[in-house]
C-alpha cells in the first residue's frame, strides 16, 4: 500500500504550473550548440534510469538519497565532463538535500521535480555550494515544481555561486525561503546569475540575492509570499519584466547601480530602497493597486516615469533622491534628500502648481511661431528664436523662484550658433519646429577646437526638460541638443535630427545630475545620435535611433553608470550601441539593434589606458547587423575585459552572431545566448571568452 504521505506528495508534484505570464517577456529560451565549449565533454546522467538493489524507490518517486549516490558515481567517473542531469522522477528529500557542484545541469522532465518528503528534516532541497556552471531548469514548456510542502526549508539555497541559471522552476511553500543565492564576489559581473521565468509562490521569503554582481531576475511571478518576495543585493542587477501579487512586501533593494524596470506590482508595501543602496534606476513600472507604499533611502536613486499610485517617504539622511515625472505617487515635495522634479511635457501635460520641491511656476503666454504653406493657404515666415530667447530671459529674471513652462507652437528659426539657451529652471513644450540656418554650406566639415552650434543648448544649473516637436539642425548646428552642462534634465518625445555632428551631445555631467533621454526619434543625424561622453547617469530609454551616420547611442570614455533601455536602434552606419574608451558599470537591456552596418552592440577600447568594463549587456535583439555582438581591445593596457553578454539574441547577420574577444578582450561571458543563421560563422572568438548555456547539445 502506498502511504498517504506519498499520495499527496505525488498530487502536488502533478499540479498543472503553466509558463510564468509575467510582466515582460524579456527573455528568450537560448539556442546555441554547447554548454560551455564546442569542444566538450558532456555525459547524460538519467535519475530514471535502473536503480541498484537498496535504491528508495516507490511508484515514480526516487529519494534524494538515491539521486545523489548516481550523481556523485558519474562525477567520480568523469571529473571534468559537464553532467547534464535529467530527471523524470519527483525526487523526495529527507535528510539530506540534493547536493550539486560544478559543471552541472539539472534538467526536470515533464511530470518530475523534488518536493520535501514527510520526515524531510534538511535545511534545503537543493543545495549549491561553492560551485560555478550550474544550472536548475525545466526540461518541458510548463514549469518544474520544487515543493517546500509547508516545511521550514529552503527550495534551493547557493553558497559561493559564480555563473548559474535557473529557469521555469515553480518553487512552492518553502517555509524558509524559495532561494537564496549568494555569490563570491560582490563586484564580479562576469561571474552573474539568473533567474527568469519562475513562480515563487507561498513560501516564507520568496527569493535573496546577496554578494553577487549583474544578477538577472526576469519575467518571473512572484505570488502570496508570506514576507518580502524579492530582496536584491547586486551591483548593476536588472530587475525587470516580474510580477508581484499577495506578498507582505514586493522589493527590497540594496544594490549598487540596479535598474528595477517594467514590474508590475500589486503590493501595498511595494518598493524599500535601504540605505546600503546606490544610484539605482527604477523606472517604468507599473503599479497594479491603488495606495502603494514605497520607501526611499540611500544616495542617488533615480524614480523616472513609474506609475505607481500611492505614498513615497524619504528616509532620514537620504541624499540625492530624484523623483522624476512619476505619475500618482504623492511625497512632502521639500522632504531632506529629496529632489523632486514634475515636468509638465508634451506628452504629459499637467497644471499642478509644484514642478520642483520648494519653487513655484510661472507659465509664460504662448508663443506663436510660423506657419507652413499648405495648399491654397498662405503661409507665415517663421519666426526667429531670439524672440523667444528674449521673452524667456526676461521670465527668469522677473520669476527668479519659479519654473518657468514656455510653449512655442509653429515654426521658429535659429540663426546663431547659440541657438535658444533655457534658462535654469525651465521647461519647454514645442509643437511645432526649430529650424537651424546659420548661412553656411551644408555638413561643413568638423574642426577641432571651431566654436559648437546648437538649436537648444540646456541651462548649467537647476532643472529643464525639453519636449514634443521637431528640432531640426539643418545639416548646420552641430547638434540640435547640447545638454553639455549640468542641470537634471528630461529630453522627452522630441525629434531630433540633421544635427552636422550628434544628435544629442553630452559632457561634463555628474551623477548628481542626471539626464533622461525619453520615447525620442532621433534620426539622420551626420554622426552619433546620441552621443553620452565624459558623463555619469545619462539614460536613454524607450527612444527610435534610426539611420545616423554613426551609432545610434555611443556611450564613449568616461561614461560611467549610464543606461539603453528599450530603445531601437537601427540602419545606423556603425553601430546600434557602442560601448567603449574605457567606461564601466553601464547597463544596455532590452534593446533592439537591427540592420546595423557596424555591429549590433559593440564594446571596444582604442584609445584610453584602461579597461572598457565591467558593462551589462542583456537581453537585446541583434540581428541583420555586421556583427551581433562583438567585444574587443587595441593592447595589454587598452582592454574591454570582464563583460557580461546575457541571453542576447543575433541571428541573420552577415559575418557572426557573437565575437567573443581577442586577446586584449578576456574573460568576457557570454550565457543564455540565443544565436543562429548568421552568414559566416556563429560564434567566433571562443578562446578569450566564457560561456554558459542551459541547452541540450
Amino acid at each position: 500500500m502506498i502511504p498517504i504521505q506519498l499520495l499527496l506528495l505525488t498530487a502536488l508534484i502533478c499540479l498543472p504550473f503553466a509558463s510564468v505570464n509575467a510582466a515582460g517577456g524579456f527573455f528568450t529560451p537560448p539556442d546555441i550548440g554547447f554548454i560551455i565549449a564546442a569542444e566538450e565533454s558532456v555525459m547524460k546522467v538519467e535519475l530514471s534510469a535502473s536503480f541498484k538493489p537498496g535504491d528508495v524507490k516507490n511508484g515514480n518517486s526516487l529519494s534524494v538519497d538515491s539521486a545523489q549516490k548516481v550523481i556523485d558515481d558519474a562525477r567520480a567517473q568523469n571529473p571534468d565532463a559537464v553532467l547534464l542531469i535529467e530527471s523524470a522522477s519527483r525526487l523526495v528529500v529527507g535528510a539530506s538535500p540534493l547536493r550539486l557542484g560544478s559543471r552541472m545541469c539539472l534538467r526536470f522532465l515533464p511530470g518530475a521535480g523534488i518536493a520535501a518528503g514527510s520526515d524531510c528534516t534538511a535545511a534545503s532541497l537543493i543545495e549549491i555550494q561553492d560551485s560555478e556552471f550550474v544550472s536548475v531548469t525545466s526540461g518541458g514548456s510548463g514549469l518544474a515544481l520544487i515543493d517546500g510542502s509547508g516545511k521550514q526549508v529552503t527550495g534551493i539555497n547557493v553558497l559561493g555561486g559564480s555563473r548559474m541559471n535557473f529557469d521555469q522552476l515553480a518553487i512552492v511553500r518553502c517555509g524558509v525561503s524559495g532561494m537564496d543565492f549568494k555569490g563570491r564576489d560582490a563586484a564580479a559581473l562576469n561571474q552573474a546569475a539568473s533567474v527568469t521565468r519562475s513562480d515563487f509562490r507561498e513560501n516564507g521569503l520568496g527569493l535573496r540575492v546577496d554578494v553577487t554582481g549583474g544578477f538577472q531576475c526576469l519575467d518571473n511571478a512572484f505570488k502570496n509570499n508570506q514576507g518580502t518576495a524579492l530582496t536584491m543585493t547586486s551591483l548593476a542587477s536588472v530587475v525587470a519584466g516580474n510580477e508581484f501579487s499577495g506578498n507582505k512586501i514586493a522589493i527590497v533593494s540594496a544594490s549598487d547601480r540596479g535598474v528595477i524596470a517594467r514590474n508590475r506590482i500589486g503590493d501595498v508595501a511595494a518598493l524599500e530602497v535601504t540605505a546600503a543602496g546606490v544610484g539605482q534606476l527604477i523606472t517604468e513600472n507599473l503599479g497594479t493597486i491603488k495606495d502603494l507604499k514605497i520607501t526611499l533611502a540611500g544616495s542617488t536613486q533615480q524614480l523616472f516615469r513609474n506609475d505607481l499610485q500611492g505614498t513615497a517617504t524619504i528616509a532620514p539622511e537620504s541624499k540625492d533622491i530624484f523623483l522624476i515625472g512619476n505619475t500618482g505617487l504623492s511625497v512632502e515635495p521639500t522632504a531632506p534628500g529629496l529632489k523632486l522634479f514634475n515636468p509638465p511635457t508634451y506628452g504629459h501635460p499637467h497644471n499642478d502648481a509644484v514642478i520642483v520641491g520648494g519653487m513655484g511656476r510661472f507659465d509664460l503666454p504662448d508663443i506663436q511661431g510660423g506657419k507652413i504653406k499648405k495648399g491654397d493657404a498662405e503661409g507665415i515666415p517663421p519666426v526667429d528664436i531670439s524672440i523667444v530667447q528674449e521673452a524667456v530671459n526676461a521670465a527668469s529674471q522677473e520669476h527668479p523662484n519659479d519654473v518657468l513652462v514656455l510653449k512655442l507652437q509653429g515654426e521658429f528659426i535659429s540663426r546663431s550658433l547659440a541657438g535658444l539657451e533655457l534658462p535654469p529652471n525651465t521647461c519647454l513644450i514645442l509643437e511645432g519646429r526649430i529650424l537651424a540656418d546659420l548661412g553656411q554650406p551644408l555638413d561643413p566639415p568638423w574642426v577641432r577646437g571651431e566654436p559648437v552650434g546648437q538649436v537648444i543648448m540646456l541651462p548649467k544649473t537647476g532643472y529643464s526638460s525639453v519636449s514634443g516637436g521637431k528640432l531640426d539642425g539643418g545639416r548646420q548646428a552641430n547638434h540640435p541638443i547640447n545638454a553639455f552642462r549640468g542641470s537634471i534634465a528630461v529630453i522627452e518625445n522630441v525629434n531630433i535630427t540633421a544635427g552636422m555632428r550628434d544628435g544629442i551631445n553630452t559632457k561634463a555631467r555628474n551623477a548628481n545630475h542626471p539626464l533622461f533621454i525619453y520615447r525620442c526619434n532621433v534620426y539622420g543625424n551626420n554622426a552619433r545620435g546620441i552621443w553620452a561622453h565624459v558623463a555619469t547617469r545619462v539614460h536613454s530609454i524607450a527612444n527610435n535611433c534610426v539611420g545616423n551616420n554613426s551609432d545610434g547611442i555611443d556611450l564613449d570614455a568616461h561614461s560611467i553608470d549610464c543606461t539603453a533601455l528599450f530603445n531601437t536602434s537601427n540602419g545606423n552606419r556603425r553601430h546600434g550601441v557602442f560601448i567603449e574608451e574605457g567606461v564601466d558599470h553601464n547597463i544596455v537591456f532590452g534593446n533592439t539593434l537591427n540592420d546595423n552596418f557596424g555591429a549590433g552592440i559593440h564594446t571596444w577600447n582604442e584609445e584610453v589606458k584602461q579597461n572598457t568594463g565591467p558593462n551589462v549587456i542583456s537581453a537585446n535583439e541583434c540581428n541583420g547587423n555586421h556583427r551581433g555582438t562583438s567585444v574587443g581591445g587595441r593592447a595589454d593596457d587598452k582592454t574591454s575585459h570582464e563583460n557580461l553578454f546575457f541571453n542576447n539574441v543575433t541571428r541573420y547577420n552577415r559575418v557572426n552572431g557573437i565575437m567573443g574577444g581577442n586577446s586584449k578582450a578576456k574573460d568576457n561571458y557570454f550565457t543564455q545566448c540565443v544565436v543562429g543563421q548568421n552568414i559566416q560563422q556563429d560564434v567566433a572568438g571562443f578562446k578569450d571568452a566564457v560561456f554558459f548555456n542551459t541547452i541540450v547539445p
